[in-house]
């Protein structure tokens, strides 16, 4: 029997996590040498937010973009660059979830512009190299080293106030990355590791958010949970996350599609994955872990089906396609015909 090979490649990063560590964000500008930061949040709260961080960064703050749209269409990272071009930014501060943080990158891939991200769901883009952006119906996505945010600042005080439908929708997007981190072929005992853990943190608390909100301590442990499975992603993604990009580029809700089809695709790969399996089960408490999933996802008040958030289902031919073309294998290969009957069961 060999033994195990690989090869672990993970940027560095610096992580606050504090209840109140917002307050430090004038000196964590400082640290990174930023003096005209340009605050990039969606509209409404993300604004609402975005204001307060340029409060509190004062003469270094250049200004703020509330802009972010989910999926970061081409027109919107035009003008995301724009702005950073116009108030002559020499850092970004992305307040909010991966909309927020997914338009900084977008800026910092063509400006190289160092990033400070300030988390407020559980996607975990925040932790990744990975961009996307959307052209048409085509959702475009790739990794680079420039993308990834210098500093993190975490404070799960500044999530209470999410809802339980955002809560339940990007902790099922964060456990999705645990899962399919289980079972890529690009796996590391350090990634595998970090997944299992994260798995169990959600597994243990992500319904207690859902349920109560103001739990400071389960919305605690979610995000060291988001920071955990956003890390793994750089191991690389296969068959959930090529699904889940491609329906986002048809204008599917991102983490609403990675909870809707990741029971689904947790029946379809996990009798290949015995290892994955086999964590998944004492992470969950389950013989079961499909099951476990699902059970999770039908006390969440988020979308059941691909029907709910509109897919339409004239383009399973498309998508099926386009995985074809991915040539997936692992853990085990999806031909069209596969992606078309999972689709279905979504649906």
């Amino acid at each position: 029997m060999k033994a195990v090979a690989f090869i672990h490649d993970v940027p560095p990063q610096r992580v606050v996590f504090a209840s109140g560590a917002l307050a430090r964000v004038a000196d964590e500008a400082a640290r990174l040498k930023i003096e005209r930061a340009l605050v990039v949040a969606t509209p409404g709260s993300g604004a609402r937010l975005g204001r307060k961080v340029s409060e509190l960064l004062g003469a270094r703050a250049a200004g703020l973009h509330a802009q972010a749209v989910m999926h970061v269409p081409k027109a919107v990272a035009e003008a995301g660059l724009a702005a950073a071009r116009e108030k002559r930014a020499d850092g970004l501060f992305a307040v909010g979830g991966g909309s927020a943080i997914g338009l900084a990158k977008a800026i910092a891939l063509e400006t190289g512009l160092p990033i400070l991200a300030i988390p407020t769901t559980y996607s975990g883009s925040e932790a990744t190299p990975i961009i996307g952006m959307t052209d048409g119906e085509r959702k475009i996505t790739g990794r680079d080293v420039k993308v990834v945010p210098r500093t993190v600042i975490y404070d799960p005080d500044l999530t209470l106030g999410l809802p339980a439908a955002i809560s339940a929708a990007s902790g099922m997007n964060a456990i999705a990355h645990c899962v399919e981190a289980l079972w890529v072929d690009s796996r590391t005992p350090v990634t595998v590791a970090l997944a299992t853990e994260a798995m169990r943190r959600f597994a243990q608390n992500l319904p207690v958010v859902v349920a109560d909100g103001a739990n400071v301590a389960a919305r605690g442990d979610c995000l060291v949970g988001a920071w955990l499975a956003g890390t793994v992603l750089s191991a690389g993604t296969a068959l959930h996350h090529k699904l889940a990009h491609i329906l986002g580029g048809l204008g599917l809700p991102h983490a609403e599609t990675h909870a809707i089809m990741l029971p689904h695709v947790m029946r379809f790969n996990l009798e290949a994955a015995p290892e994955a399996k086999a964590r998944l089960q004492d992470a969950l408490g389950s013989g079961d872990p499909a099951a476990a999933v699902a059970a999770m996802l039908k006390k969440f008040p988020i979308p059941q089906r691909l029907r709910d958030v509109g897919f339409d289902a004239a383009r399973a031919d498309f998508v099926a396609g386009e995985i074809a073309a991915a040539s997936i294998t692992a853990p085990r290969s999806a031909t069209a015909s596969d992606v078309r009957d999972l689709l279905a069961a979504a649906y």
